[in-house]
């Protein structure tokens, strides 16, 4: 079985990708961080990639690393010297690695770190951390908070692709990311790529 690169189109059996022992860790890492997120994060490794040369495989697997350390913690600081954290899931990761890797082109690259990596997750967690503190006061102004359970209600349908990238766009508009134009055309590629499903 053959496989390609993502980053590079480098072709070759599925095999050779693993023969390095770094190779194994780096795919041990990128799995342990589940599907889309493990995915996301090797290409977010591209931005690393000095300009005439690939990221060195050492290079990738500390990097990656680093990244599911971030994730790991549950919060994200956006300067440690400050002290100020914000809850941070997957999918701020996610929604922090995604928009770098569409914003590309306006990047100092090849990063030498994840501090901006760190500030967009931060920007992406308090806008989410500050909607959910207005929900609650408004639910509590309401009287909406009494005698209600908290949990997340089962979908009763599993999720599509296509279901899940419109809502990562639904997401991205609502945190200012995106303007509706922006939205729009990334609706378009959306349909594009998966179809009407």
């Amino acid at each position: 079985m053959r496989a390609t690169c993502p980053e590079c189109g480098t072709q070759g059996h599925v095999t050779t990708f693993f023969i390095e022992e770094e190779g194994k860790r780096l795919a041990l890492i990128a799995a342990g961080l589940g599907p889309e997120l493990g995915r996301t994060t090797l290409s977010y490794l591209g931005l690393f990639k000095p300009a005439k040369q690939g990221v060195r495989l050492a290079r990738a697997v500390k990097l990656a690393q680093e990244v599911a350390d971030l994730v790991a913690v549950g919060s994200v600081c956006k300067d440690e010297r400050s002290g100020v954290r914000r809850p941070a899931a997957p999918g701020h990761w996610l929604a922090g690695m995604e928009t770098m890797l569409a914003q590309r082109a306006s990047l100092a690259l090849p990063l030498d770190g994840h501090n901006y990596l760190r500030a967009v997750v931060f920007g992406l967690a308090d806008k989410a951390d500050a909607k959910q503190e207005r929900r609650k006061e408004e639910d509590a102004r309401a009287g909406r908070h009494l005698g209600t359970t908290t949990g997340i209600t089962p979908s009763p349908h599993p999720e599509t692709p296509l279901e899940r990238q419109l809502k990562w766009i639904e997401r991205m508009v609502e945190m200012d990311q995106f303007t509706p134009e922006m939205a729009e055309a990334e609706r378009a590629k959306a349909h594009e790529k998966y179809g009407s499903q």
